[in-house]
């Protein structure tokens, strides 16, 4: 792209067609970039010191000794799960479209989240689950799953998860609301929820919503923050166009049918 163009048309393309602004395509490359080399980097020290502290639980003479050396190893893991988020945000998001079912796409999303959460969850979902479009249905997955343990995190002491799935056919569109009765109290979150490495939890990483939002966009969709509010709660929406990023018209075939 030449200067004159680039500075009058300030988007780029990824590789599903979709426009993104030039800003937040070289910051997110050099965050992922960032991101791969401390993941790689950390990843290599973390399995040191698992490995010398198997060696020194064997030596320790106390069971008390014994138990701080096992608190480092619990440590380690968690060290390890923010290296693995830390690697999915650097790895670009490329879907491989597919005509897939909402039935799958709902119970993939099932077995991968734990019984005792789904017993927090409502899900409202249309009565027949013979629907259709295009999606990645592994980068879906990731999505809601995204937007789910979001939910459960920021939800209150007995509260509950809903998650709705609103087929627009109309609009050739899928819409997926992840909603629970939180709020996000701090002062401009609202702007911040989708930068990577926000977050307000001490566990959390904060590239969740960000990788969210890259599989929305990669598919042609969006991810908003539709509702944020004392009374109304927390609300998400991941909508995505029937028959894939573009395309025209519905090609989905998004209609009753067989699995």
């Amino acid at each position: 792209m030449d200067p004159v163009t680039e500075r009058f048309m300030p988007e780029r393309f990824d590789r599903a067609g979709v426009s993104r602004p030039v800003h937040r395509v070289d910051e997110e490359a050099s965050l992922g970039h960032l991101a791969l080399v401390l993941a790689h980097r950390l990843r290599g020290l973390v399995a040191g010191i698992e490995g010398y502290t198997d060696l020194l639980i064997d030596s320790l003479p106390t069971r008390e000794q014994r138990d701080l050396a096992f608190r480092i190893l619990e440590s380690t893991v968690r060290i390890e799960r923010i290296l693995a988020d830390l690697q999915r945000y650097s790895e670009p998001v490329e879907p491989v479209f597919s005509r897939v079912g909402l039935r799958d796409v709902l119970e993939n999303l099932l077995a991968a989240v734990d019984e005792a959460d789904l017993e927090r969850i409502r899900f409202e979902v249309p009565p027949h689950g013979h629907l259709f479009f295009m999606a990645d249905p592994v980068l879906l997955r990731q999505a809601l799953l995204v937007l789910l343990q979001n939910a459960l995190d920021a939800t209150r002491s007995g509260g509950d998860v809903r998650f709705r799935v609103i087929p627009d056919p109309p609009n050739e569109v899928i819409r997926f609301e992840v909603h629970n009765d939180g709020r996000i109290d701090e002062e401009e979150a609202e702007s911040k929820v989708f930068m990577p490495f926000f977050t307000t939890k001490a566990h959390n990483l904060g590239v969740g919503l960000c990788i969210g939002r890259r599989i929305a966009e990669a598919h042609g969709g969006r991810l908003e923050l539709a509702a944020n509010g004392a009374e109304s709660g927390i609300c998400f929406v991941l909508t995505l166009p029937l028959a894939g990023p573009g395309t025209e018209g519905n090609r989905s075939g998004l209609r009753p049918g067989s699995a």
